[in-house]
């Protein structure tokens, strides 16, 4: 079972060792105004949420890519942002590296330009990363109700909630 901690080190590791990549940031997007000290081009990576999908945990992360932008220029930052942005999903796509770690490939890159304080173009798209969830009724931390072995957890959950008092 994998945290939500490691997948954002996971992020962070990629970003940080990646050679376009000055600035990493972590955080709500509405915060990057508040960094003085950015050297474009940045990543922001922003946790969203996280869902159960029968035995797997999937986490959600938007990530902006962004870098200085112009009227003139402004196509071609966008691109270099959406090469980072296919590095992360063919560094990600090789399975061997992450043996417990599915990362979902389909992956949509939409273009932005605005204003952080600086005028940036870049782009923002949404990354899953799947992982086994261990769930075992036998490890939840319930009070006052005795939890069957596995083999016969149904009978036990049931004579529980049927004797349960308030």
């Amino acid at each position: 079972m994998v945290s939500l901690k490691t997948y954002l080190n996971f992020l962070k590791d990629f970003f940080n060792s990646h050679e376009q990549i000055n600035t990493l940031l972590v955080g709500d997007k509405k915060d990057i105004t508040g960094h003085s000290d950015i050297v474009y081009p940045l990543a922001n990576i922003e946790y969203l949420d996280k869902a159960i999908k029968g035995n797997d945990d999937v986490y959600r992360f938007e990530i902006i890519i962004a870098s200085l932008s112009t009227n003139d220029i402004e196509l071609d930052v966008i691109n270099d942002c959406n090469l980072i942005a296919d590095d992360l999903v063919t560094y990600f796509s090789d399975i061997d590296k992450f043996e417990d770690l599915e990362f979902f490939n389909s992956v949509t890159m939409k273009p932005f330009t605005d204003s952080f304080g600086d005028r940036v173009s870049g782009v923002t798209f949404v990354v899953s990363m799947t992982g086994f969830r261990k769930a075992c009724i036998t490890s939840i931390p319930l009070k006052g109700i005795i939890i069957a072995p596995e083999e016969d957890v149904e009978s036990y959950v049931l004579d529980a909630v049927l004797n349960f008092t308030f």
